[in-house]
């Protein structure tokens, strides 16, 4: 592609200056690009589009339907649970279960440690090992060293994430 400079007189502020402006000059006819004729043959196996990440769901349910989540306590120290909408929290025993009926979609649910040393950082973190089978979502909350979940959000469209 060329370059052009034209050249232009403006009066600025009763000053006359000349302003020298570089555009690109294009061909009158530019080749067209000779696209196959053929049909390309398909990668085998397929492309790979998955990118692994926390946005990517751990578990999915169908969000037509009823759904239920089974938290199990694989810790030795009593938990805490609640929806982050507002309801109270209810307790979680050791080697406890709670069953949560019939949930309406999307939602978060706080899984966590209500001690003094998990507040102040001291205590290690939760890990969620999920699972789905049917429109039942299993939980089993077990304990890390570092880092951990917090959260667990069912989106709308029946994605399960754990934050």
């Amino acid at each position: 592609m060329r370059q052009l400079t034209k050249m232009q007189l403006w009066l600025v502020a009763g000053v006359p200056m000349v302003v020298g402006l570089t555009v690109p000059a294009l061909a009158q006819n530019p080749p067209t690009p000779k696209l196959p004729t053929q049909n390309l043959p398909t990668q085998n196996p397929p492309a790979r589009t998955y990118q692994p990440g926390y946005w990517q769901p751990i578990a999915r349910v169908n969000p037509k339907q009823a759904v239920t989540v089974v938290l199990l306590n694989e810790t030795k120290m009593p938990l805490k649970y609640n929806f982050l909408d507002g309801r109270a929290d209810n307790d979680l025993p050791v080697g406890g279960n709670a069953k949560l009926n019939n949930i309406a979609l999307p939602v978060n649910i706080a899984i966590y440690n209500p001690s003094q040393e998990a507040a102040s950082g001291k205590a290690g973190g939760l890990r969620y090992e999920t699972s789905a089978k049917g429109n039942t979502i299993e939980v089993r909350v077990q304990p890390v060293e570092v880092g951990g979940y917090r959260v667990l959000n069912v989106s709308k469209g029946g994605g399960v994430y754990a934050y």
